[in-house]
């Protein structure tokens, strides 16, 4: 496998960009994973839609010290909505679901508010729920719709269809739209309408299936020990649609070598067309900044190029996959380490495929903030367990966040950072052009005084 990517690569590449750069990226990515504490990884590489290189790094195990290979199984985290929202998108393709019906329509027993809201809200994070996230429950195909089912109308924190807030709650209450519809466990819809038609006979939602092929256990690593092996294993079967699939690089590579073109792979048509089309465009503007959610994947414009992203990081484990759709390219990270992505080594590999122009130079920063915009930005922001009040003091903002304040000053596109924990931040004006919101790490807060 090692000297048929190297080989393919070569064809693919300028003679400068062959060897010598993927020896460099070896290094590079042996650099990463010691300096981030990572015991293992896979990375994989799509160039004009062939798989060029795809190498396993680091142990599976730091106790047992196995070597990571392109089959070995990680968990990916919130990588795992892509592959969510392309089932649901199928059931749509068939005309079996809508995107902008209620789901109470689909799903019986939901509190009325939440039965309200649709799948294009739940899939573009604009329904204005709640963040959730669990490390332990329970393993059976029911805990999905009880949990979805128990809700109430307090975890919506925003107004249906508003504004962009993450929540991993909605790809989980599109999962059980998705059970309902096809009459069978959200792990075997997924199963029967994105992974064995692609080939990734694999992967999967089941842990007690997952282990049973070359597997990667969860590690976790702090600034005092090295990488430890995570016990008891994570999982929450009610969480499974929001980040909880199983895969390996080589079968990544499936999935994203069949977005890449159209829904074909090995000249068949084993995605609807409509489906990648729908996961393609944007539909809700990421507050901060030009990105924008399209449903399962992030929508940006790097150095000139049109990317298709998402990363994942979950207790145990990290990934992040990045496709450049009209260059038909891809780079494919997994690791077994909470939250590690290795981002510099997705940057380097990217750019080996991928023909980024200059960089563009950053928005100027204000040096003045009139004072009668900052006044806007005074309040009490709330969502769930967060609570952040914006004061003014000598025409400055303070945060306070905790317990603790915070003087925040301006950065670029409208953006303002501080010196601790909520390091950048930006407020979002309503309909009517008034401040109404507060966008913190993925989410969006909602100004209560």
């Amino acid at each position: 496998m090692r000297l048929l990517a190297l080989f393919t690569i070569a064809c693919a590449l300028p003679f400068h960009a062959q060897t010598s750069a993927f020896v460099d990226l070896d290094n590079l990515v042996s650099r990463a994973m010691k300096e981030s504490g990572t015991p293992g990884a896979g990375i994989a590489i799509i160039s004009h839609g062939k798989v060029v290189y795809e190498k396993g790094f680091g142990v599976t195990d730091v106790e047992t010290q196995t070597r990571v290979q392109p089959e070995t199984l990680f968990r990916i985290g919130s990588t795992t909505k892509m592959f969510t929202a392309a089932a649901v998108l199928t059931m749509v393709e068939e005309g079996r679901a809508d995107l902008d019906r209620p789901i109470a329509t689909y799903v019986q027993g939901l509190q009325s508010a939440i039965g309200a809201l649709t799948l294009r809200q739940l899939l573009s994070h604009t329904a204005g729920l709640g963040d959730r996230g669990s490390r332990y429950g329970r393993h059976d195909d029911v805990a999905l719709a009880e949990g979805i089912r128990a809700l109430t109308p307090e975890i919506l924190e925003l107004e249906p269809g508003a504004v962009y807030s993450y929540s991993s709650l909605g790809y989980w209450i599109a999962g059980l739209v998705l059970e309902s519809v096809t009459g069978k466990p959200f792990a075997d819809a997924v199963a029967d309408r994105v992974l064995r038609p692609l080939g990734m006979n694999r992967s999967t939602f089941r842990p007690l299936e997952a282990m049973t092929y070359p597997f990667a256990q969860q590690h976790e690593v702090s600034s005092k020990e090295a990488p430890r092996v995570l016990r008891p294993f994570a999982d929450d079967a009610a969480t499974w649609p929001g980040g909880s699939l199983f895969s390996s690089t080589s079968e990544l590579t499936r999935f994203v070598l069949a977005f890449l073109q159209k829904g074909k792979l090995d000249g068949k048509q084993v995605l609807p067309a409509g489906v990648i089309q729908a996961m393609s465009q944007p539909h809700s503007a990421i507050p901060g900044g030009g990105d924008q959610y399209t449903y399962g994947l992030v929508a940006s414009k790097d150095r000139g190029v049109f990317t298709l992203s998402h990363g994942g990081a979950r207790v145990g484990y990290g990934s992040l996959i990045v496709m450049a759709p009209d260059q038909q390219s891809a780079v494919i990270i997994v690791t077994n380490r909470s939250g590690s992505t290795l981002p510099a080594v997705a940057q380097r590999a990217m750019g080996m495929v991928v023909p980024f122009g200059p960089a563009e130079p950053e928005p100027p920063v204000p040096s003045v903030i009139p004072e009668e915009t900052l006044k806007t930005y005074i309040g009490t922001y709330a969502g769930g367990s967060w609570r952040i009040t914006i004061t003014q003091e000598s025409g400055h903002l303070v945060v306070g966040f905790e317990g603790k304040r915070y003087p925040a000053k301006p950065a670029n596109s409208g953006r303002f950072t501080t010196d601790g924990p909520l390091s950048d931040f930006i407020f979002v004006p309503g309909p009517d052009g008034s401040i109404r919101y507060l966008h913190v790490e993925l989410r969006t807060l909602r100004k209560i005084e």
